[in-house]
């Protein structure tokens, strides 16, 4: 890996070093004492906090470095030489450890409450709809098709502007499903804003609990699996998500009962023709 991106951005801090403000300062300080490795794990609330500084305050930082905002602050440092060192070892002992501690820790932290008022809410909900961008958009149609054989009709949609459309339409009597991992997709903040102030209940599935996300959540799931920019499409990410969609869904049948087992009757019946 060429050190010239990692030489610039660390070059621009020295330049601008004694220009910072005392905030700024601390978050110099910040990166030249910690792993970038573990920085780059971070979601801004979180590098924030950890660094006594603002959210505000790490974006200015961010541009006075000549960077358009954080996730590009997290690309430039994710490119370091340091940050992608591989771990020693075969890669698919590393994978299965990841993909092992991501469901562990998930579990240990998932909140039983949460997870039943989740699916209350979606069970009371009129219209129910699944939402996310990127990778995450895989999940909440994820979580559509388990569901959906247990008779709850839950839609999706892929396109941005026509979850925002369906958004706007929503109401009290709705529900809506937002996963983002990093708690701060710009297109679900406007969704979770849009939904709030209809007072549509929401239940939120993030993996950083002090995100701009998750303070609109009226159910917010936990879900532990942060990722470095570069690793951004890996599986690890998913399997987390698809652990707590499917606690998610047997709350779900259980609270739906007999209704449920029926509808699953039906769905089994339905596609048993398709199979040899």
């Amino acid at each position: 890996m060429d050190d010239q991106v990692k030489d610039t951005i660390f070059d621009r801090i020295r330049l601008m070093e004694n220009y910072a403000t005392r905030q700024e300062k601390a978050i110099i300080e910040f990166i030249r004492t910690h792993p970038i490795a573990d920085m780059i794990l971070l979601s801004i609330t979180e590098f924030s906090e950890q660094a006594g500084a603002s959210d505000a305050t790490m974006l200015r930082f961010c541009r006075k470095l000549g960077l358009k905002g954080y996730s590009e602050f997290r690309f430039f440092l994710s490119q370091s030489e340091n940050a992608l060192k591989k771990e020693a070892g075969r890669e698919i002992d590393v994978i299965y450890e990841e993909m092992v501690m991501a469901l562990k820790s998930t579990h240990e932290i998932l909140d039983e409450s949460q997870i039943a008022k989740a699916a209350r809410i979606i069970l009371n909900g009129r219209h129910v709809y699944a939402f996310g961008s990127g990778n995450s958009g895989v999940a909440a149609q994820e979580l559509s098709n388990q569901i959906l054989r247990l008779g709850v009709h839950c839609e999706y949609r892929a396109d941005a502007h026509f979850q925002l459309i369906t958004t706007s339409l929503l109401t009290k009597e709705d529900a809506l499903v937002l996963f983002s991992v990093s708690g701060s997709t710009q297109d679900m903040l406007e969704l979770a804003k849009c939904a709030s102030a209809q007072g549509t209940p929401l239940v939120i599935v993030t993996n950083y609990l002090k995100s701009p996300l998750a303070k609109y959540a009226d159910a917010l799931l936990y879900v532990v699996a942060k990722s470095a920019p570069l690793d951004s499409g890996s599986l690890v990410t998913k399997v987390s998500q698809l652990y707590v969609i499917d606690v998610l869904s047997r709350e779900i049948r259980r609270q739906r009962g007999q209704a449920a087992e029926e509808g699953l009757r039906s769905t089994a019946l339905a596609v048993m023709g398709k199979e040899l």
